[in-house]
This record gives C-alpha cells, sequence and structure tokens, in this order.
C-alpha cells in the first residue's frame, strides 16, 4: 500500500477559508441582480426558439 502524505492543518484551514469566501460571494449577490439575469436568459432563450422554429416550418413546406 502507498503512504498518502496527511494534508497539513495549514492546507486545510486554506481551502476551507477558500470555500468561506466563495459562498460569501454566493450568498452576497443580490436577488434582484439574479432575476435580472434569468430574465435575461429567457429572453435569449425565446428568441432562440423562435428562429429555430421558424426555419424548421420553412423547411418542411
Amino acid at each position: 500500500m502507498a503512504n498518502h502524505p496527511k494534508p497539513s492543518a495549514k492546507n486545510e484551514q486554506g481551502e476551507y477559508a477558500t470555500f468561506e469566501n466563495a459562498l460569501k460571494k454566493v450568498l452576497s449577490v443580490p436577488h434582484s441582480a439574479l432575476k435580472a439575469e434569468l430574465d435575461r436568459e429567457k429572453r435569449v432563450r425565446k428568441q432562440r426558439q423562435k428562429r429555430a422554429s421558424g426555419h424548421a416550418s420553412r423547411a418542411k413546406g
């Protein structure tokens, strides 16, 4: 069996601190910003569907 070195406590603290910082960034984003981004993506998806359906309907006819 191979002996793997145990991570140092410093490394674990560093990884946890990195995780905490990332979590704080995620949680600090206001709901309105998330809602605006989701609405923008919905509009883009809807426009793509209209274009795709238009091409498909012409090809059938």
